[in-house]
């Protein structure tokens, strides 16, 4: 019976360490399809929330298309 507590416990850490690792993708790429680096929202997520950071790109800064990439100024 312990191997299906420790088994359970595993699956736990890796399904918890995937959903976070998928919420700090989705900050980046909103990010770098908002013309910014990554980086920042990516520092601003651990020091803050990454709820806080998808809520702050999707609200307040537009989607840059290929072809405005150039013309973005940051």
């Amino acid at each position: 019976m312990d191997w299906l507590a420790v088994l359970c416990g595993v699956f736990v850490f890796v399904l918890m360490a995937i959903i976070v690792w998928k919420f700090f993708a989705l900050v980046g790429d909103m990010a770098k399809d908002r013309g910014h680096s990554p980086w920042p929202w990516w520092i601003l997520a651990v020091m803050w929330s990454p709820f806080g950071s998808i809520i702050i790109l999707w609200a307040f800064f537009n989607l840059v298309e290929d072809n405005d990439e150039e013309q973005a100024t940051f």
